[in-house]
């Protein structure tokens, strides 16, 4: 694989891992419910907007060779949000809940930027700084995630 072709993989990865996120929060906005449903969908659609702009800023990376970035989402994040559905028929899809299963989802992005951030220091150093400051942002959505879940 090229170097060219490289760059515009951890791109499109890092496009990728966002549509997880994005549709994940969806996912979580239709099936969260108790008292704070609303502030909860709120914060959800505020992280969804989130990935959102993180994309928007990936997107000129892989324009600029002449590439189209990749609209589609992970496997594993598709059964990720299959197995929050079937977790919501069994069980009522509490505040708690769902705010566990936005924290695990959190987790996973951040574990998979840590890689990108790996691969684009030694392939792509350009991109480097804006994974970073994406990830520090997400850092922060996960930690407010984590303590809505911990109250």
């Amino acid at each position: 694989m090229d170097n060219t072709q490289k760059k515009i993989d951890i791109v499109n990865q890092a496009i990728e891992i966002n549509n997880d996120r994005i549709a994940g929060y969806e996912k979580a906005s239709e099936i969260v419910s108790g008292d704070d449903i609303h502030e909860l969908q709120n914060l959800f659609d505020q992280y969804r907007q989130q990935s959102e702009q993180f994309n928007t800023e990936l997107r000129p990376f892989v324009e600029q060779f002449g590439a189209e970035a990749d609209e589609g989402t992970r496997m594993s994040g598709k059964l990720f949000r299959i197995w929050m559905d079937i977790k919501s028929i069994v069980a009522p899809s509490t505040s708690q809940a769902v705010l566990e299963n936005c924290e695990k989802g959190e987790d996973e992005w951040k574990e998979a930027y840590r890689k990108l951030l790996n691969d684009s220091v030694e392939h792509y150093p350009e991109l480097t700084n804006v994974l970073q400051d994406q990830m520090a942002t997400q850092i922060s959505a996960h930690d407010h995630i984590k303590s809505l879940r911990d109250r």
